[in-house]
């Protein structure tokens, strides 16, 4: 089975910009202190799938073909790892590696790869480029405009075909309602904007991957986009009640507890939320999954990213056993499989047993017109977090009009900073 797509970015905090400047200084760009013998420590994105266990399982191979090295995998002591790595490049207690995505910003403090084969050979390598070097390889890519049904709950529902366009999703969240069940599961936290840009960004950086930058050059605006379309059904959803009214006091986890349950027709989500349904026992309901609707009906590009990368700071005084710990996690045939299977990612030349569900979703990727980094040129850092708020704005009352012209006030007043 032929396997390919891309991952979530993780934003950053605008004062980590500060942060990164205190340790910039005492940064050397290269060297090591290696002697054969290290504790390299790993800060990982810790998340229901990817555990310390998953992690530690995945580096003991590695240990074990390397006397007097051990591998530590640390969990983030803030809320995640963006607010945890600022702390320690504050601090100066920085880990050798990173395991999560991280904004270009970060770039500078993290060591080159060398221009060698297995970093080229790397996913989406070019998305990881900043002035000519490579400061970050990842395993896989995800995809993640995919929309998960309950295909009970469509049953029931009258719902013979999943929905193309996004007036039939509309239609079809009407009838789950009336059928008894939650139309679109969501939920507070980062998950409400991620969901609406799993819907949007086909219909607006798939058809122009430069749009941003045609933003900060005035030639286009969010009122004239389809992010206001999109704002305006998803307003639309919370009036009719397809979308309650309280999903914002519900955490993302709380979201993939409701929709395992039963009680949802639909959810919007990326690939790694496979797997998520594959460690489910005995769900309820069988589920399906087809692209996000289009305004037209027409098949999306798929949004992706990198998946489950790998950064190595200049803090580090083992860089190269460091290198060679991540050479290993993004090359060795047993690693990256097991990688790609954990959450169920994608990488041309590697496949592995996926479940039923994981087939379809990379038969959507093949069916695809094409896949598009959602890490888009000419994006203001802060972004994500703006669109967040607005979106969750729409829940206290705010117009889906005045929520799109609100982005491209906020646009213009930090455009230039």
């Amino acid at each position: 089975m032929r396997h390919s797509t891309r991952a979530v970015r993780t934003a950053l905090a605008i004062g980590l910009v500060a942060a990164s400047a205190i340790t910039l200084s005492a940064c050397s760009a290269s060297g090591s202190a290696d002697d054969g013998k290290a504790n390299i420590r790993v800060l990982a994105n810790i998340t229901p799938v990817l555990t310390k266990a998953y992690y530690q399982k995945l580096v003991d191979p590695f240990v074990k073909s390397h006397p007097g090295v051990t591998v530590t995998i640390e969990s983030p002591s803030g809320k995640d790892v963006v607010s945890t790595l600022q702390q320690e490049l504050a601090s100066g207690d920085t880990p050798d590696v990173v395991a999560s995505s991280l904004d270009p910003v970060l770039a500078p403090q993290m060591v080159a790869f060398p221009d060698e084969k297995w970093v080229k050979d790397t996913p989406l390598v070019d998305s990881n480029t900043v002035d000519g070097n490579i400061w970050s390889v990842a395993t896989g890519v995800q995809i993640k405009s995919l929309v998960f049904y309950n295909e009970t709950a469509f049953e029931k529902a009258g719902i013979t075909t999943p929905p193309k366009s996004l007036d039939e999703f509309t239609a079809d969240l009407g009838k789950l309602k009336d059928a008894g069940y939650v139309g679109l599961q969501t939920s507070g936290e980062w998950a409400t904007s991620a969901q609406f840009g799993m819907m949007a960004d086909p219909a607006v950086l798939g058809k122009n991957f430069n749009w941003f930058v045609d933003r900060n050059k005035k030639k286009v605006t969010f009122a004239s986009s389809a992010y206001d379309t999109y704002l305006k059904a998803y307003s639309g959803w919370i009036e009719s009640g397809v979308v309650p009214k309280d999903s914002l006091g519900l955490t993302y986890q709380n979201s993939i507890d409701a929709f395992l349950a039963g009680k949802s027709g639909t959810y919007i989500m990326g690939n790694w939320f496979v797997a998520s349904a594959d460690q489910a026992k005995n769900l309820p309901f069988k589920i399906g999954v087809f692209p996000t609707p289009t305004p037209d009906g027409s098949t999306p590009k798929q949004e992706g990213g990198t998946a489950q990368p790998y950064s190595i700071l200049k803090t580090s005084k083992h860089q190269d056993i460091a290198m060679d710990l991540v050479k290993y996690l993004v090359t060795d045939k047993d690693a990256v499989e097991a990688s790609l299977k954990s959450e169920g990612n994608f990488r041309p030349g590697f496949s592995y047993a996926g479940s039923e569900l994981n087939t379809a979703v990379g038969k959507l990727l093949d069916d695809a017109p094409g896949t598009f980094n959602g890490t888009a040129p000419g994006q203001i850092p802060a972004f994500g977090n703006q669109l967040n708020t607005v979106v969750q704005s729409l829940y206290t009352g705010t117009s889906a009009t005045d929520a799109a012209s609100g982005l491209d006030t906020w646009w213009d007043a930090n455009a230039n900073q």
